[in-house]
């Protein structure tokens, strides 16, 4: 006679099959650079840092030039502006260039042919910092007439109407400015003089302080 046996599975214990086993997925491993990846990454990140060295100088120059040129110091001014002229921001580069030649022709004592929109500007500037308001205005509009999307013209222009008293003009004109160069914001914020009459026209300050020209 047969004896059938019975497995008796133990109590509290159950059998694992293998699929019921779950592992945790492997994590992939980091790549490992290369040493011309690592240099190449090292290049851009030094090139990033002396490109913002290199601003914060022209920067630098720009501040210096004007504030010598308000103190008539044109020797000393254009050599600022000669400098400023030679980094790397256009609009400021720009700028700096058109104050140089204004700066020259006064150290040279040059009599001015006005025909261009250049001569004009460069004159009304010259007036500007004679404080002559009303021929200053009469030569920054011509020349601003000769070149309606001169962004420079009208940055001068929105100056030379605040400190003449006409604040909705000056407002205006910096706005267009601002529209067509947005940076030339951040240049009235750093101008002494823009800042002196942002603190007597509240529309002037908002202007300066806010982020859009609409």
């Amino acid at each position: 006679m047969s004896t059938t046996r019975k497995t008796t599975a133990t109590p509290g214990k159950t059998a694992k099959s293998p699929a019921a086993v779950r592992t945790q997925p492997a994590k992939p491993a980091t790549p490992v650079k290369s040493a011309a990846e690592l240099k190449a990454a090292a290049a851009v990140e030094a090139a990033v840092v002396q490109a913002r060295a290199a601003l914060q100088t022209q920067m630098k120059q720009w501040e210096e030039a004007v504030g010598l040129f308000s103190q008539k110091k044109f020797t000393a001014a254009h050599a600022r502006f000669v400098e400023a002229a030679s980094g790397p921001a256009a609009h400021i580069a720009d700028k700096a260039r058109s104050y140089a030649q204004i700066c020259a022709r006064k150290m040279n004592g040059q009599e001015v042919d006005l025909r261009t929109s250049d001569d004009h500007f460069n004159y009304g500037v010259e007036r500007l910092n004679a404080r002559d308001m009303d021929v200053a205005r009469k030569h920054l509009d011509r020349a601003l007439a000769m070149e309606p999307n001169g962004e420079h013209i009208l940055f001068t222009l929105a100056l030379c109407c605040g400190l003449a008293g006409d604040s909705a003009a000056a407002c205006d004109n910096l706005k267009r400015a601002i529209a067509l160069e947005p940076k030339n914001r951040i240049l009235a914020r750093q101008d002494p003089e823009f800042l002196a009459l942002a603190q007597q026209l509240p529309a002037l300050r908002a202007l300066l302080a806010s982020e859009n020209a609409d």
